[in-house]
């Protein structure tokens, strides 16, 4: 493409040099039938200018990355470590910002140990177990099975002591309702003999020792006095057991019966109230067994498709919870989300931010383009992609670069009432020395209309 600006001033030298030639050096090479005069030649040449420069687009615009971002956190709070600075190259999934979030930290560190625990549990699962673990189960079951054998004596324990004590409140009550019910005529009538008996043998010794004690002959009355004696306490005895078979049992002799039968009733209840606990005993013992047999046949035959499956699940939902755990620390992070330069810092560390609140401008500044900030709506329509420009910028004011748009906005923008139209140019040989931001001019030659 020709230089714009370079054909412009060879337009206008060489009309005013041709004028200047065909008037004053040789005015006989006009022809002589048309002789125009000097004012219709100077006003074909800026006719001719006036075409040329209807047939330029000026634009201004910026120089920026192609791709670029402002940045925010999702999460408000104070800002603890700012690792970069600007100007600095950083690659993608690089720390930027980190707000303060120890709780959110902490359970990332708790929810990655959960998945290290899980997945070492699952690799031991399929590795099949030891010796001395299969030795340990088995002596697990053993342990088991002696508890359930002590469990099922102490019920048995449980259950012979209520029925010992039944047994002890039936007695009781046959006692007291003996006493209660008082002596039979059959109990009468032999207290009643034995009183008879009792004074028979009285008088029997009575005249016995009467006999002797006179006699001067008899040596010595002793055993005729102690014969006395017996038949003596005999009578009362005998007299003692009528008076209790014919007046019956006594209110506190019924009292002291009534509070045996409470007492064994009591006893019957305590036994009785420990056979639950007894039974839930052994329901746990035997459930102890189960599950130590079980375990020593998981440790025998390995691992089932059922045991994997869950430790599978265990090791998918400690992941989940760690990535739960980590997208709750990244809302409080700001990372490089593609590779670029820190273009500016928003932000000092200990200042206090906001959700959304920008913090970090970031591009890639190693591939930028020029995008137009006021193509006019009427300039617009005269462009298309691939089209050739020139850029300069007021940087480098005496170079000029080729240029290539490669998109048109499909959409205006408007700025102070003015309707524009942002393009996007590209500029493969781009001096280094140009920065992210600076102006630039972008000249489009068109055909004229």
């Amino acid at each position: 493409m020709k230089r714009v600006w370079i054909v412009l001033g060879l337009i206008v030298i060489l009309a005013a040099g041709g004028w200047a030639y065909v008037t004053y050096v040789d005015p006989s090479i006009l022809p002589q039938t048309s002789e125009p005069s000097a004012e219709d030649a100077g006003v074909g040449s800026a006719e001719q200018v006036d075409t040329e420069l209807d047939s330029v687009i000026w634009a201004s615009g910026k120089l920026l990355p192609i791709v670029w971002a402002n940045l925010a956190p999702l999460q408000g709070g104070i800002v603890q470590t700012l690792p970069v600075k600007e100007g600095d190259w950083v690659e993608s999934g690089d720390l930027l910002v980190q707000l303060e979030n120890p709780a959110a930290i902490s359970q990332v560190d708790i929810s990655a140990a959960t998945v290290a625990e899980a997945e070492a549990a699952h690799a031991k699962l399929l590795s099949g177990a030891s010796e001395a673990e299969i030795a340990a189960a088995e002596a697990g079951v053993a342990t088991a099975e002696a508890q359930v054998s002590l469990a099922a004596g102490r019920l048995l324990e449980t259950q012979k002591n209520v029925e010992f004590y039944e047994v002890e409140v039936q007695i009781a009550r046959e006692l007291h309702d003996e006493l209660a019910a008082g002596p039979t005529r059959a109990e009468r009538a032999a207290a009643a003999a034995r009183v008879e008996v009792a004074q028979a043998a009285l008088d029997h010794a009575q005249a016995a020792y009467n006999a002797v004690r006179g006699d001067p002959t008899i040596g010595s009355t002793l055993l005729e006095a102690l014969q006395l004696e017996q038949a003596t306490k005999s009578l009362k005895a005998a007299q003692a057991e009528f008076a209790v078979a014919t007046q019956g049992a006594t209110e506190q002799q019924l009292a002291v019966a009534r509070s045996r039968i409470q007492e064994a009733l009591s006893r019957v209840s305590v036994a009785a109230s420990q056979i639950p606990a007894a039974e839930a005993g052994v329901l746990s013992a035997q459930a102890a067994l189960s599950s130590a047999q079980a375990n020593l046949r998981r440790h025998k035959e390995g691992a089932s498709p059922e045991d994997i499956a869950v430790s599978l699940a265990r090791i998918g939902t400690a992941k989940a919870q760690l990535a739960s755990a980590q997208a709750h620390v990244s809302q409080s992070q700001i990372v490089a989300p593609f590779s670029g330069q820190v273009g500016a810092l928003l932000v000092r560390s200990g200042e206090l931010v906001a959700a959304g609140q920008v913090l970090v401008l970031l591009g890639d500044a190693g591939s930028m383009h020029v995008e137009t900030t006021d193509l006019r709506e009427t300039d617009v329509v005269q462009l298309r992609s691939g089209q050739e420009v020139e850029v300069t910028f007021d940087s480098l004011p005496d170079q000029i670069f080729d240029g290539i748009i490669t998109h048109i906005a499909p959409v205006s923008t408007s700025d102070r009432g003015s309707t524009n139209f942002t393009v996007h140019v590209d500029i493969p040989q781009l001096d280094e020395n140009l920065r992210w931001g600076m102006t630039a001019f972008v000249n489009i030659l068109v055909s004229p209309q």
